[in-house]
């Protein structure tokens, strides 16, 4: 599957997606949405932490380095 393919899949804005990079930023501004939203309706703690610790090994793992 190409990015136009993927965008178009999952309703992304192909300008937004333009190399595999950019579905990691997307991600982590998706997941920062999902815990703004859960945080606003009293969510179960432990599902917040959660999604937060998956946003930030994306975040980290964004921009990492190898070795």
């Amino acid at each position: 599957m190409n990015l136009d393919q993927i965008a178009n899949k999952y309703g992304v804005n192909r300008n937004s997606l333009n190399a595999k990079d950019d579905a990691v930023k997307i991600a982590i501004k998706s997941i920062q949405d999902i815990v703004q939203a859960m945080e606003a309706q009293k969510a179960d703690v432990k599902f917040i932490d959660g999604i937060k610790k998956l946003g930030n090994f994306l975040h980290d793992v964004k921009n990492s380095t190898m070795g």
